[in-house]
């Protein structure tokens, strides 16, 4: 018998069930879903007699293709009890309809990692009358100067006068609170982010007790950092006891009860967020939906795109496709080579690139309605500050190797991190009256 890994099995029992409900008019919806073990199940609406048809038929079909990974469960909701009717109707409401048949949806459950799948967000606040711009900077990859950029645009707001706040949200392998220190030695708080996660979940906490300030770049103004916490002997053992696969909802995890919290006490100007790389549980909470706007960092190798088109699928199209508009994104890109032809070749493959992927993982189709403009869609595609449109930042060597910010600030004020800075305050300046 042929071995059948568990994507081949999703693959060929989504096709399969697809064919099926567009055969059959009978079917008013149909669920298959894959539990925690990758275990396939249907379940079915609109049947009016029994499911004994639907085994006859599906049930054959299910089996082969499946194999193993299939439950032999066909389930008819509404031979079901009420409970049971509740959690399926939930489940519906959960799952992700497939683009050539709404009658037919699929709902994956997972053990780890649910921010990545849970329903789409929105911001915390609107801005900026409610609060202050919430900015996530994550790149796929390590290396590519992510927390530069970060403390590049903080320095720079700090230094026109206004209050930022930075949170070193990479919890696995912290860096800008000790980037932005309290001083040239690198004293940071005590306590940080995960200690408040950890601390915060009894209750109340004092709040300055988490962050520390960072005076010696930040001009007339003012950067708060909150670290991850201090890296010792106990830090993973706390962090082992933060629960980042929290609510559904990050509107009701410990992270937005840091950010309302740092809104109400602090009232910044700006909040940061350093985001973990890669498909992690800190990256899937930063990337739900609930900040204003997202930096993504990336370059041309295959494995950098590879993890873009993740983002972008989970900040756009599964936005678009339940009728939501799409999380605004600035694209930089990431270690252009410093020569002047071969950073005109990357620069160039990656532009070309970024138009295809955000035109398949992004972009709405162009609406019926000329008039419609609740999305980003391909009628953008022409336009110079489109989501797409990248922003090339060199490589520098200074910047792999400083002890201090202090030494660098000046050159992170400057060229394309001026650009980057211009270009995200641009989100957010408000129209004339």
């Amino acid at each position: 018998m042929t071995f059948i890994h568990y994507d081949e099995a999703k693959r060929a029992a989504s096709d399969a069930v697809k064919d099926w409900v567009q055969n059959d008019p009978k079917v008013e919806r149909a669920l298959l879903v894959s539990d925690l073990f990758g275990k396939f199940r249907l379940v079915l609406w609109g049947l009016s007699d029994s499911v004994d048809e639907s085994k006859q038929t599906l049930q054959p079909k299910l089996e082969g293709v499946c194999g193993h990974w299939w439950t032999g469960e066909i389930l008819l909701a509404s031979e079901a009890g009420e409970a049971h009717k509740s959690i399926w109707s939930t489940a519906w409401n959960q799952a992700r309809l497939h683009s050539d048949e709404p009658r037919f949806g699929t709902l994956d459950r997972h053990r780890t990692r649910t921010a990545w799948f849970a329903d789409a967000d929105d911001p915390l606040w609107l801005t900026p009358d409610n609060g202050p711009p919430i900015i996530v900077f994550y790149s796929f990859k390590g290396g590519l100067g992510r927390s530069t950029t970060l403390a590049s645009f903080a320095i720079q707001r700090a230094r026109a006068g206004e209050r930022v706040c930075v949170i070193d949200f990479d919890l696995d392998s912290p860096g800008i609170g000790c980037v932005l220190s309290a001083d040239e030695k690198g004293l940071t708080s005590p306590w940080g982010v995960v200690d408040y996660l950890l601390e915060r979940a009894q209750g109340d906490v004092p709040i300055s007790d988490y962050h520390h300030t960072c005076v010696r770049v930040a001009g007339p103004g003012v950067i708060t950092v909150f670290p991850a916490g201090t890296l010792d002997a106990e830090y993973a053992d706390k962090l082992a006891r933060v629960d980042l696969d929290e609510p559904p909802s990050a509107h009701a995890s410990g992270l937005a009860h840091l950010l309302n919290d740092i809104r109400a006490a602090i009232n910044p100007d700006w909040i940061l967020l350093d985001a973990r790389t890669g498909i992690s549980e800190p990256a899937g909470q930063l990337l739900s939906g609930l900040a204003h706007l997202h930096v993504l960092l990336g370059t041309t190798s295959e494995q950098s795109w590879q993890g873009l088109k993740r983002v972008l699928d989970r900040l756009g199209r599964d936005r678009v496709v339940k009728n939501r508009p799409q999380s605004d994104i600035l694209l930089v890109q990431a270690m252009v080579p410093p020569t002047a032809e071969t950073a005109h070749r990357a620069t160039e493959a990656f532009a070309e690139r970024a138009r295809q992927e955000f035109t398949e993982w992004y972009y709405a189709m162009e609406p019926e309605d000329p008039a419609d403009d609740n999305f980003w869609d391909v009628r953008d595609l022409d336009s110079a500050d489109a989501p797409h449109v990248p922003i090339a930042l060199p490589y520098e060597p200074r910047l792999a190797d400083f002890r201090d910010i202090a030494e660098i600030a000046d050159y992170l004020c400057e060229r394309e991190y001026a650009v980057i800075a211009e270009r995200i305050g641009g989100h957010f300046e408000q129209e004339p009256q």
